[in-house]
C-alpha cells in the first residue's frame, strides 16, 4: 500500500512539475553584459609611417614577374592561333569532303596512291603496254580512265618518235632495220631456248 501511495506522489510531482518556458521566465541566473572598457595602445611614429609608405619591392622580383605574365600572354596567344588554323583546316577537310561525296561516283577524285601505283605498272616494259590499254578502257572513273589514255598516247608519241628515229638512222647509215633488230631477236631466241621452247 505504501508503494501504491508513493507512485501516486511520483505521478502527481511530475504533473505539477513547472515547463522549460516557465524555468526560463523565472530564472535569476541572467546577467546584463557590461559594456567593454576600450583598451588604448599606443603605436611607435615610426611603425605608422612604415604602414603608411608604399610598400618596397625588389625590382628584379617585379621584372621577373612581368616577364613571365608577358611569356604566359604570348603563349596563349600562340595557342589561339595554332587552335584558330587547326580549326580552319577542320572546316575546310569538311568543306572539301562534302564536295566529293555530291560528286557522282564516275567523277570522284582518284587518291595520289591510285596514281601512283597505276603509273608504275604501266611504266613496266612490255606488260605495261597491256594494262594501259586495259585502264584506258575498263575502269568506271573518267579521272583515272583520263589518266591512263595520258599514259596511252604518250607511248604511242614515243613509238612514233622511236619508228622516225630508226628510218632516218637506217637512211643516214645505209644499214636496214633488221640489223639493228638481229641482236634482240638472237637474245629472245637463245632464252626460248633455254627454257625448253
Amino acid at each position: 500500500m505504501a508503494d501504491k501511495e508513493n507512485g501516486k506522489a511520483l505521478v502527481d510531482e511530475i504533473k505539477n512539475a513547472p515547463t522549460p518556458d516557465q524555468i526560463k521566465e523565472s530564472s535569476p541566473l541572467v546577467v546584463p553584459a557590461e559594456p567593454k572598457s576600450e583598451v588604448k595602445v599606443e603605436v611607435p611614429e615610426e611603425v605608422k609611417a612604415a604602414a603608411a609608405a608604399p610598400a618596397v619591392v625588389d625590382k628584379s622580383a617585379q621584372d621577373r614577374i612581368a616577364a613571365e605574365q608577358k611569356a604566359i600572354k604570348k603563349a596563349e596567344k600562340e595557342q589561339a592561333k595554332k587552335q584558330a588554323k587547326i580549326d580552319k583546316k577542320a572546316k575546310q577537310a569538311a568543306e572539301f569532303q562534302a564536295k566529293i561525296e555530291q560528286c557522282p561516283k564516275d567523277y570522284r577524285p582518284v587518291t595520289t596512291g591510285v596514281f601512283f601505283w597505276c603509273g608504275l605498272l604501266c611504266a613496266l616494259p612490255v606488260i605495261g603496254v597491256v594494262f594501259t590499254i586495259l585502264f584506258a578502257l575498263i575502269p568506271r572513273n573518267k579521272n583515272f580512265k583520263n589518266f591512263a589514255r595520258a599514259l596511252l598516247a604518250w607511248y604511242l608519241i614515243f613509238f612514233i618518235v622511236m619508228l622516225v628515229f630508226a628510218l632516218v638512222i637506217t637512211l643516214v647509215m645505209g644499214q636496214s632495220i633488221a640489223d639493228y633488230i638481229w641482236p634482240f631477236e638472237q637474245f629472245f631466241s637463245d632464252l626460248a631456248s633455254a627454257f625448253g621452247y
